[in-house]
């Protein structure tokens, strides 16, 4: 079992998510190569898919030297749950709108009622990790911090 870590200092998240290796192994190698290299990114609260903290990462964001994979659709879903954290992958080209090249999203889910509808219309994720139970009432905590607090930098590590 992997254990990667959320963390985001001034909201005090710090939150341990089990990788779900078997059901997304795709989408948990590429939050586990991330975590690797504690990669930090500008995380905001999400405005139209509910309780989610969004992790916009354009391809030109991610560590220098980091594969850039096809992510295919693996434990897939439009309405995330309580504690998931999916990955959103959109192909270069694909949705009007996004900046140039491929583009991913972590989303963490941290209540009930999400839904990945955007402003250009439905999409899928893949659910590829869960905060662990013992984290999840903190991290909502933090979550609704991060709300109220506005943009910040979330950082992924190895737990």
């Amino acid at each position: 079992m992997r254990i990667i870590k959320l963390v985001e200092p001034q909201s005090g998240l710090s939150a341990r998510c089990r990788l779900l290796d078997d059901a997304a192994p795709q989408s948990a190698a590429f939050l586990w190569d991330l975590a690797e290299r504690k990669a930090g990114f500008e995380a905001i609260h999400a405005i139209w898919t509910g309780p989610e903290i969004s992790v916009p990462m354009p391809a030109s964001t991610l560590p220098s030297g980091m594969a850039q994979p096809a992510i295919p659709a693996e434990n897939a879903t439009s309405y995330p749950d309580c504690g998931d954290i999916v990955l959103a992958y959109l192909a270069a080209g694909s949705t009007k709108g996004l900046p140039p090249g491929d583009f991913y999203d972590i989303g963490l889910f941290y209540g009930s009622g999400g839904r990945l509808m955007m402003p250009f219309g439905w999409i899928q994720a893949n659910v590829c990790a869960r905060i662990l139970d013992e984290d999840l009432a903190k991290a909502q905590a933090d979550c609704r911090t991060i709300r109220r607090n506005g943009a910040c930098t979330l950082s992924l590590e190895v737990a």
